[in-house]
């Protein structure tokens, strides 16, 4: 089974670049491309301000050992991004950094992206390091996002790290009408270190690939993950301008012996299953440029509601445990096992931005909910942004989290929060 799984991955890796890079001999660039070294990055400054619930069995779980006499807390942080790329005809490279800044006693520092690229022609590319995938069509979720960080729908274009892989594309255009272009990617992801070591076995190889089409103007991917140790994945996704202004997209994703946990007699359990998973939604630009998104969600491997309220049960007996080794478990499970942004199953996400309202220079305001269909609660949210000049921007944003109790929004550790940036690029 090793040497099958090594072969394959030789085959999918070597073998098609090599395959695609024989039409280097009928390819030619149109013209040299420089070799061209950029720098850009940001600094953002935020200072937030909570209001937190102190009933909350999660609030009370985080401030284990320490619990604030106040309701309202603050935090400030600085981050700083730095990114650089170097472009030349055949080859380059990405970098992209990251760090957060509390104090003195308390930073980090983040690689986000940091790949090579080669290309050997004018239609194949090849990449291997560390690098941010984007799969799907969806704004706020990604089913088929296999390869994707974990995308936060509070914050749906934040950016965040990477994965370590290597990859080969291959990208064809077409003049006919009805098919305008394919585009074949493999991606190839070391996973699982051999306890207490810096290496991996081979046959723990994971094997992604993403087989892309556009037709009749329709934006069509076929996407699968194949794993020895993970479930296997097979997605589905499109895209499509029904007019002008009105854009359509869709994703579903089957993912085998996949892995769920839940609480049963104030015990954390799992069991395997296969499940689906989709999302459907529509984007809608209107003639004074208010943009419209919706998107329904599906999390096949989520919590049902009476599930939830198992879990919400055992945080409270956690929370109110008269012994600490019992709450710190409960802490540890809750971190690690249901520390997703979405646990359920049923959500609608709606945003509406509209720039410059009332002639209102340079401020951008947009307002968006993610609502839990389930339980009837949600997160309700409102950005301002103001761009006074090109490279600096300001932002303010509120959010509140409103539903009955044992509802997955009120029984956040947070009633509301109001967020300063300032955010600074070059």
């Amino acid at each position: 089974m090793m040497f099958t799984q090594y072969l394959l991955i030789i085959l999918v890796f070597f073998s098609t670049s090599i395959l695609f890079a024989q039409e280097n001999e009928y390819s030619s660039f149109e013209g040299e491309t420089e070799n061209k070294l950029e720098w850009s990055g940001n600094l953002d400054a935020k200072y937030s301000i909570y209001n937190m619930d102190k009933s909350s069995s999660l609030f009370k779980l985080q401030f284990l050992k320490n619990l604030p006499t106040s309701s309202s807390l603050s935090q400030y942080k600085i981050e700083p991004y730095l990114n650089a790329e170097f472009k030349s005809s055949e080859y380059g490279f990405t970098l992209k950094t990251h760090a957060t800044y509390y104090n003195d006693d308390n930073s980090s520092f983040d690689l986000f992206e940091g790949f090579a690229n080669y290309n050997p022609s004018f239609n194949t590319s090849l990449q291997a390091g560390k690098k941010v995938y984007s799969w799907g069509k969806g704004y706020a979720f990604n089913p088929v996002g296999f390869v994707n960080p974990i995308k936060d729908p509070e914050n749906p274009e934040l950016a965040q790290a990477g994965l370590l892989s290597a990859n080969v594309e291959y990208i064809k255009s077409f003049s006919t009408d009805n098919f305008q272009n394919f585009s074949f990617l493999a991606v190839l992801i070391p996973t699982n270190n051999v306890f207490g070591t810096n290496f991996v076995e081979v046959q723990n190889t994971d094997i992604a690939v993403k087989t892309s089409f556009l037709i009749y103007d329709t934006d069509i991917d076929f996407l699968l993950y194949y794993s020895n140790v993970k479930p296997k994945q097979f997605g589905f996704d499109f895209a499509r301008n029904i007019k002008e202004n009105i854009e359509i997209h869709g994703e579903i994703s089957l993912n085998q012996n996949a892995e769920k946990f839940t609480i049963e007699n104030n015990l954390l359990t799992s069991k395997f299953s296969n499940n689906y998973s989709f999302l459907l939604g529509f984007r809608y630009l209107d003639k004074s440029n208010t943009t419209l998104i919706a998107e329904y969600y599906k999390n096949g491997n989520g919590l049902s509601k009476n599930e939830f309220v198992k879990y919400i049960e055992y945080l409270n007996n956690g929370a109110n445990s008269s012994n600490l080794l019992v709450a710190q478990q409960t802490l540890f499970t809750s971190q690690s096992y249901f520390k997703g942004t979405t646990l359920m199953q049923d959500y609608l996400y709606v945003k509406i931005s509209h720039p410059e309202p009332f002639d209102w220079l340079y401020f951008t305001p947009s307002i968006y909910t993610i609502f839990n269909i389930a339980d009837n609660s949600l997160l309700l949210s409102f950005q301002l942004s103001y761009k006074p000049i090109n490279n600096t921007e300001f932002i303010f944003w509120t959010s509140l989290f409103e539903g009955k109790g044992g509802t997955e929004y009120a029984e956040k550790q947070v009633k509301n929060r109001a967020e300063i940036w300032m955010r600074a690029f070059f």
